[in-house]
């Protein structure tokens, strides 16, 4: 009659990966306070399946009283009430093992409860010095709860010790046990020993027919991902985007896609998510882009870095500008090239894009602003080819009939290692072209002197 009295209390479960001040200790805590008589552990003490009967220490019927006020005041959070009532029961003479296990309990979990995790570990460390006398479930369980008092203080290699020795006393371990274990050795990066613990938990969860957690399949992914194990880290995330979708999960498909250089598929779901209003930000854009440019669709590429521009999330800068000028270029789009090309000319450090812009306009046939352009690109310096420029230059005026300007320049070129060549055949076609021109401009005479 009097064990139908008991108490018992539990503690919150432990979420991983969530920062220590927050986490809560991840088992179920029991104060299994029987009063009067001796009782026995059965058979069916959780975990253990054969258990030898075991005499169990019962609370002196002086001090039942207190415990259930004990009880009342730490189920209202009435920590110092709680506490007064703790002082005066360890201050009784002569206490049994169960009794001071209770009190080492009770103190441990109002530590907890406070955030000093060096009580509470130092506490509940106390039940362990022997079993005798306490029901073994709560014994056994106490390794447990020591463990994630540890993980929480980021000790993960404590917590895997007590973990350890815990594991040894259970016939079936839970799935929160697995993934405790899994990353704490995740945390010291021992990602070989984390991967089969955190696939055993994950497996657990799902055959009691539930979706795996979040943060699980995240720590399975993150695991694959040191390995570099991209393969299998592709149906993680793909499971991921199934039960809890989210654009952060897409990105890392399509990551890995690229990693596995199936950047097909991974310009397709850009493209998907872009359809979808859920690429919105420049990197993306920009990405989208890239990859669309590798695939082909220069069309694709340029539309999308317009629209970028005109809704202002794509910003102005050297980057952007050439690529949109590249997009443009690539789909034919000659003329509209230039505009961008000249503005990412006007922010490089060097000269080497006004070079690119003047030959884009000698191509349109555009001489005059290709000489400009080409002479600002030589004027900012840092060309990969001066000699090339030059001789680029010479070229564009002498289509605007500027021969003697013309001469000048390629005879300038010839001292630029590898341009002597084309220099001094350009001069000697200007020469010729200049001579041929000056023969065409002769007055043609006409002979009225006729023989008879």
């Amino acid at each position: 009659m009097l064990n139908s009295r008991c108490k018992r209390f539990h503690m919150s479960t432990v979420k991983l990966f969530m920062n220590v001040k927050s986490a809560a200790l991840g088992a179920l805590v029991y104060v299994l306070v029987s009063f009067g008589g001796v009782a026995q552990a059965q058979q069916d003490t959780e975990g253990q399946s054969k258990q030898k009967a075991v005499r169990i220490e019962s609370i002196g019927q002086k001090l039942i009283k207190d415990f259930e006020a004990l009880a009342e005041f730490f189920e209202a959070e009435n920590y110092a009430e709680a506490t007064v009532i703790l002082d005066k029961i360890a201050a009784t003479p002569e206490l049994n093992n169960i009794e001071n296990a209770y009190v080492a309990n009770y103190r441990g979990n109002i530590c907890f409860s406070r955030d000093d995790l060096n009580c509470a570990i130092r506490e509940f460390k106390k039940i362990l010095v022997t079993p005798d006398g306490l029901p073994p479930a709560f014994y056994n369980q106490m390794f447990y709860v020591v463990a994630q008092v540890y993980f929480s203080q980021e000790d993960y290699r404590n917590a895997l010790d007590y973990a350890q020795q815990w594991f040894q006393t259970q016939e079936d371990p839970p799935a929160d046990a697995y993934m405790l274990v899994g990353q704490a050795h995740y945390m010291l990066q021992d990602y070989d020993a984390a991967l089969p613990n955190v696939q055993k938990g994950i497996q657990k969860y799902v055959e009691l027919g539930s979706v795996p957690k979040e943060g699980w399949l995240n720590l399975l992914s993150s695991i694959y991902r040191q390995k570099d194990d991209y393969p299998n880290m592709l149906p993680v995330l793909k499971q991921l985007v199934e039960h809890y979708p989210k654009k952060t999960y897409l990105l890392a498909v399509a990551g890995i896609y690229n990693e596995l250089e199936e950047q097909p598929k991974m310009s397709a779901l850009y493209q998907g998510m872009y359809d979808h209003g859920i690429l919105v930000n420049e990197s993306e854009l920009v990405t989208l882009a890239s990859l669309l440019l590798s695939q082909d669709s220069y069309y694709k590429a340029a539309d999308i870095l317009k629209k970028g521009f005109d809704d202002g999330v794509l910003k102005k800068d050297l980057k952007n500008y050439r690529l949109y000028s590249q997009a443009l270029y690539l789909a034919k789009e000659y003329e509209t090239a230039i505009a961008p090309l000249e503005q990412a000319a006007k922010l490089a450090p060097d000269g080497k894009i006004y070079i690119q812009l003047g030959q884009s306009l000698m191509s349109l046939g555009r001489w005059a602003e290709a000489e400009t352009a080409i002479k600002q690109g030589i004027d900012k310096g840092k060309l990969d080819n001066l000699g090339r420029a030059v001789l680029a230059l010479g070229s564009a005026q002498f289509e605007q009939k500027k021969y003697d300007t013309a001469k000048a320049t390629f005879n300038s070129a010839v001292k630029f290692d590898g341009m002597s060549k084309d220099a001094n055949n350009w001069v000697k076609y200007i020469e010729a072209e200049v001579y041929r021109i000056k023969e065409l401009e002769k007055p043609i005479v006409i002979s009225t002197d006729v023989e008879v």
